[in-house]
């Protein structure tokens, strides 16, 4: 006899036991989180340099974070992009999926 598995009707919420898993997936995104859920907090402050009620910094900010200041209390050229961090695994993701080994098998014939 054959087990049928229907698929789950709703996303798993992902929370503070998933941070692991979703920052060595190299995702760019994630979803889904409850609302208010502290693993949100944890992915601004760790992965988006981002404090509470902050702007994620950018090339733009030009203010200093010592002491838990806003980086963006001090606007640069807004025309500048300097990539961070998250930009790095991105690009180290696209890069992976682009390679031959990756990219050809997964084709459609």
């Amino acid at each position: 006899m054959r087990t049928l598995y229907l698929p789950q009707k709703h996303p798993h919420h992902l929370n503070l036991a998933d941070m692991q898993r979703m920052i060595d997936s190299n995702a760019p995104f994630a979803r889904k989180f409850p609302q208010e859920d502290p693993v949100l907090d944890k992915i601004d402050s760790e992965l988006l340099s981002r404090g509470p009620g902050m702007f994620t910094p950018g090339g733009w900010c030009i203010g200093s974070s010592e002491n838990g200041t806003d980086p963006c209390s001090a606007i640069g050229n807004t025309t500048v992009l300097r990539p961070g961090p998250g930009a790095k695994r991105l690009e180290t993701l696209i890069s992976f999926l682009r390679s031959n080994e990756n990219f050809q098998p997964r084709q459609c014939k």
